[in-house]
């Protein structure tokens, strides 16, 4: 029998925070200083859960691996320079976030982003309830698919991981539930390839919106 909800965590980019134009920006700024043509926003979109040099070698295919990272920090210094001058909660999760500070439910955030990004992301976001736990992509030695940020996660919030639900936008996000023992769910309005189906991820729930995730925190935590 599956363990009742007590605790909800959430990925940070595609899934709680839309952060896909602000991405966009620094990476077309960075295309522009290297006489690179841009790129389509939608292109972009697609793969940015994948992480910074995924973005860079979107943008620079043809270029060496040598020659990779430095473009890939230019990149990055750009982003942070304008890390929230358009990134916004999704609509439709507010409902969600509210019910959750009204509950007194612990949340929290297991990201791959940096810990020097996601720290300065999170200063700018006045949530309803602060999370229990942020946990980025160098809190610790591994990051997701490994369990072990899902294991701190749990930890800091004080709930056993069979009773935490974690939502991604990424199958590498329901791999690292799955490996940790939580319960999951895949978050289909992310940043998610054109060939990404829910079908093929082993989550226990989908959520085609985020509203839909609203629904399913007002059904779990007031009924």
């Amino acid at each position: 029998m599956t363990q009742a909800i007590q605790c909800v965590l959430f990925d940070l980019d595609g899934t709680l925070l839309d952060t896909s134009y602000d991405f966009t920006y620094a990476l077309n700024a960075t295309c522009r200083h290297f006489d690179a043509p841009p790129l389509n926003y939608q292109d972009i979109r697609k793969v940015v859960s994948q992480g910074g040099m995924a973005m860079t070698k979107l943008a620079f295919p043809n270029l060496p691996e040598s020659e990779l990272e430095a473009r890939r920090q230019f990149f990055l210094d750009i982003y942070n320079e304008h890390i929230d001058c358009h990134t916004r909660i999704f609509p439709g999760l507010e409902l969600g976030l509210e019910i959750l500070a009204k509950k007194q439910i612990p949340w929290g955030i297991v990201t791959n982003k940096p810990g020097w990004l996601t720290e300065k992301l999170m200063m700018s976001f006045l949530f309803p309830s602060q999370p229990k736990t942020v946990i980025s992509g160098d809190t610790l030695a591994v990051r997701k698919p490994f369990r072990e940020p899902m294991d701190l996660a749990a930890k800091e919030c004080g709930i056993a991981n069979e009773a935490c639900i974690y939502i991604g936008d990424h199958p590498r996000d329901i791999e690292a539930g799955i490996n940790a023992q939580m319960q999951t769910g895949a978050a289909m309005y992310g940043y998610l390839p054109e060939t990404a189906r829910s079908k093929d991820w082993p989550a226990d729930h989908r959520f085609d919106t985020p509203f839909d995730i609203s629904l399913f925190i007002q059904k779990t935590f007031t009924e």
